[in-house]
């Protein structure tokens, strides 16, 4: 028997839907972001969802995405926020590709500035525009190869977990991680570096 949702329940259920497309996130990355069951995602937002999002579920999910308590329960302009005016991924007059620097990824909403890249740049890494995001590097995990306040870019659609790979730091603070599929529950990888600049 198919359940009835009432208006705030489709509301949470479209406004999650529309987070994830417009900032990329996949079910997976949600579900490990979350701590949240895969399987009970798809219940709540697949194609055909048959559990209403709850208060608690929905609290998850504005934590994760960094949003106030209650932000799901109410219809928002998602898509104009999300790119802030910006033409994300668009080419510019001068043929550049304008993309915006968030101040971190799991919070798309705060850009702090934007920065113009040729389209051969996006060819020779061979990604597309829509699957690169910029933001600053936080901590010194990096030190000196990547250093606090430099630019680093983001390849987001390359975020599987390679079974037996070695998660390396250069920093010495920072001991090595082999990293596991059985992993999923505690890391989440939100892409493949492809760019710094300081």
């Amino acid at each position: 028997m198919t359940e009835k949702f009432t208006s705030i329940e489709m509301v949470r259920r479209e406004n999650v839907r529309t987070l994830m497309q417009n900032y990329k996130i996949t079910r997976m990355m949600l579900s490990q972001g979350t701590n949240i069951n895969y399987a009970l995602l798809g219940h709540y937002i697949g194609k055909n969802p048959i559990k209403a999002i709850g208060d608690e579920t929905a609290n998850k999910i504005e934590v994760f995405f960094n949003k106030p308590i209650n932000w799901l329960d109410h219809e928002h302009d998602v898509a104009k926020k999300a790119n802030n005016g910006l033409g994300f991924g668009e080419e510019t007059s001068d043929n550049l590709i304008k993309v915006p620097i968030y101040k971190t990824y799991f919070c798309r909403e705060e850009i702090e500035e934007e920065c113009y890249f040729h389209p051969q740049f996006f060819k020779e890494k061979g990604i597309d525009p829509q699957s690169f995001s910029l933001m600053y590097a936080t901590d010194s995990s990096m030190q000196p190869y990547i250093n606090i306040k430099d630019k680093v870019g983001i390849a987001i659609d390359d975020n599987c977990i390679k079974d037996g790979s070695t998660l390396h730091s250069l920093h010495s603070d920072y001991p090595d991680k082999l990293v596991n599929v059985e992993d999923t529950d505690s890391l989440v990888i939100i892409g493949r570096l492809i760019y710094r600049a300081g």
